[in-house]
């Protein structure tokens, strides 16, 4: 357990959150279940004994493990991003990484780099006995990451599918579409790139409903933003003097808490967005047998025009 824990006897929801690698909302439900004991303070807001942190951080650790390696016996072979993916709602992406290495150091599990992938596999099986499975897998995977994300609609160029679906949910959430793939507002640039090359841009910038102006960066891939493009975003949004507003499948949690600092918002749709088109059977096969969360639409879905409007709602609060 990390020093910073040790020396608190008393800890706020979001710090026990923290520190174990849970949801604040799993916190609030083991409260509530009684499967926490915590004392509530005059001012309505609960506090976790240093104690209760130490057993459920033991119990947490060894769930986890269980987790995975029930994950990797059910499926008898997965590739790394497939058990981040799968286990993604309980558990954070990096903390999945570092708790593979962890089992395969202690032989819970096996592993091998083949294929241009990493891939897991029961302790008691051999590549040889999965290594078709493995490549039927590929193929499903294949088939996802070389599908055509580029779009076009009356003229109008998008570099990802994703980014059609934000903008229509966009205009239907009450916003205004000002500006696209653009890095010039109100007569200010910002040009993060000296070399050849278009430089970084937004891909939308919006007037919200109650009239504040957001950056808008759409990101639609299996894993989290990386931390440079969050921080090009973010640097876009400062000096054009625009409110960040990421949409996003996923993000990592330090995200969500640098973007709201910064008055902005983090809209997440869980799902990787694809365009009419891909292939039925593959694509029940990726959400059934590999578990990558995707989904296609022909117009923008509800979930993701009423995200919008919440995200407006919350932001002209801050």
């Amino acid at each position: 357990m990390e020093n910073s824990v040790k020396e608190k006897e008393w800890y706020t929801t979001r710090e026990a959150a923290k520190i174990l690698g849970v949801s604040f909302r799993t916190i609030k439900r083991w409260i509530y279940s009684g499967k926490i004991t915590a004392t509530k303070t005059v001012g309505g807001h609960y506090r976790i004994s240093r104690e209760v942190i130490e057993r459920l951080q033991s119990e947490v650790e060894d769930q986890f493990a269980k987790d995975i390696i029930a994950l990797i016996n059910e499926k008898k072979i997965a590739y790394f991003r497939e058990v981040q993916l799968n286990l993604e709602d309980k558990y954070r992406h990096y903390e999945t990484r570092d708790k593979l290495e962890w089992l395969v150091r202690q032989r819970k599990i096996n592993t091998k780099y083949e294929l241009s992938r990493r891939w897991y596999f029961p302790a008691n099986n051999t590549w040889e006995i999965v290594k078709d499975m493995a490549k039927d897998k590929l193929k499903l995977i294949e088939t996802f990451e070389n599908y055509e994300r580029k779009f076009e609609r009356d003229g109008i160029r998008y570099q990802d599918y994703s980014e059609y679906i934000v903008e229509q949910a966009m205009i239907r959430a009450g916003y205004t579409i000002v500006a696209k793939d653009s890095y010039y507002f109100n007569g200010i640039a910002c040009v993060l790139q000296t070399g050849p090359g278009r430089p970084p841009d937004l891909d939308f910038i919006a007037k919200l409903p109650n009239e504040d102006y957001a950056g808008v960066q759409v990101k639609n891939r299996v894993e989290y933003p990386k931390p440079n493009d969050i921080n090009t975003f973010i640097e876009l949004c400062r000096v054009l003097h625009l409110r960040p507003l990421l949409i996003t499948r996923q993000a990592h949690p330090m995200t969500f808490d640098v973007i709201r600092r910064l008055n902005g918002w983090v809209v997440v749709f869980k799902q990787s967005l694809l365009k009419p088109g891909f292939p039925r059977d593959t694509f029940e096969a990726l959400r059934q047998q590999v578990g990558i969360p995707i989904a296609v639409y022909k117009w923008s879905p509800d979930f993701l025009i009423k995200a919008l409007i919440d995200a407006a709602k919350a932001m002209s609060k801050l």
